[in-house]
């Protein structure tokens, strides 16, 4: 059992919900890809770009074990997907391995950042945080057009505004 896995899991899920956030796996998903790329804490993920945008397997894996020892709970949400909760032994995960200050406090920006996002907004954002760490654009205008090129659905003017938003929150080229 990977226990820094589950902790820094674990602490995305109850940021997010102390920030109002419906925590379902893709708030999850894109909160540790945020977490991750547009912040200076690196984490032990590896993220392809998938049908919704940057997505970990390694994750999924990660939330199944989590519930296996119920650390995590996940309860059928009647309008769309599950919502991850603490359970019963989250207290054994934080027991276990104890977050840094530092790893808190960039968890803290992220569930902010995402807060109550739609899983639209965060598919934008997160697919304008991959266009500009792993495929190194920089001008709003370049990410905009690339975006729209991996999603076509995504218009350009919605790509535009993304990225202007995660400009405004993150630093890149940490």
């Amino acid at each position: 059992m990977e226990f820094r896995k589950h902790a820094l899991i674990l602490a995305m899920i109850e940021e997010l919900r102390k920030n109002g956030g419906w925590t379902g796996k893709t708030h999850v998903q894109k909160g540790m890809f945020l977490l991750h790329e547009a912040t200076p804490m690196p984490t032990p993920f590896e993220f392809v770009l998938y049908k919704h945008g940057p997505y970990s397997f390694d994750i999924e894996n990660e939330l199944e074990q989590m519930k296996s020892y119920a650390a995590i709970e996940v309860q059928p949400c009647t309008d769309f997907g599950v919502v991850l909760k603490p359970s019963d032994n989250a207290s054994l995960v934080k027991k276990e391995s104890p977050l840094l200050a530092s790893e808190v406090e960039s968890i803290q920006a992220i569930g902010q950042f995402v807060g109550s996002k739609n899983v639209t907004e965060l598919e934008r954002l997160a697919t304008a945080v991959w266009v500009r760490g792993r495929e190194h654009a920089s001008d709003n205008r370049d990410v905009a057009n690339r975006v729209h090129d991996l999603k076509p659905h995504i218009s350009i003017a919605d790509a535009l505004a993304a990225d202007a938003q995660i400009t405004a929150a993150f630093t890149f080229g940490h």
